[in-house]
């Protein structure tokens, strides 16, 4: 596997990371600010670096070429997060960003082994479910149905998310904010 797409899928697995968000304290006294304002600061800063890197056509280690000319994946991926962890409760938030970080990866490793897309989406759904299963069971009480049907939702839609190609919405975003949104939507009746 070359060195680009190492860099790539592991950066990818460390958005994972994401939901330790919620266990920073609500008012964070060392710096004296809300922990809303420091998910706001750092999609900021994203945002900023990728209004600097796209008008020179600037590549990162780890970027594809068809990002020198468009917005890149990794901005699509804090947008998805900064809304995920503003808007949805935190165990779908923590589901769907988890999800994505591992299962978009995985999707792209089967595809650029030659595994069929049947296939590739089996894979995918299973692994997806069983992280989104696990997140749900682990931080909510829930009836288990529910959060089966929950899983169930939130793993179509991912898994649908991740197949639509788009120059202009990238699947980092859609993996996260659309199985997210039927996930909070569908909470509110279970």
């Amino acid at each position: 596997m070359k060195k680009e797409v190492v860099i790539r899928r592991a950066f990818h697995c460390l958005i994972a990371l994401a939901p330790v968000y919620y266990l920073l304290p609500v008012d964070l006294p060392v710096i004296g600010v809300r922990r809303w304002v420091v998910l706001i600061a750092f999609f900021a800063v994203i945002i900023f670096i990728e209004a600097i890197r796209l008008p020179k056509g600037i590549l990162f280690l780890g970027m594809r070429p068809h990002e020198k000319d468009q917005v890149a994946s990794f901005v699509w991926a804090a947008a998805g997060i900064t809304a995920a962890l503003w808007f949805f409760p935190h165990d779908i938030a923590a589901a769907a960003i988890v999800g994505m970080a591992f299962v978009d990866p995985l999707a792209g490793e089967l595809r650029s082994h030659g595994v069929g897309t049947w296939r590739n989406i089996g894979v995918s759904s299973l692994v997806y479910f069983v992280i989104c299963i696990t997140i749900l069971v682990l931080a909510n009480d829930r009836l288990l149905p529910a959060l089966l049907v929950l899983a169930a939702i939130g793993t179509v839609i991912a898994i649908g998310s991740e197949q639509l190609k788009n120059v202009h919405l990238d699947d980092d975003f859609l993996m996260v904010c659309a199985p997210g949104l039927a996930m909070t939507a569908l909470a509110l009746v279970l």
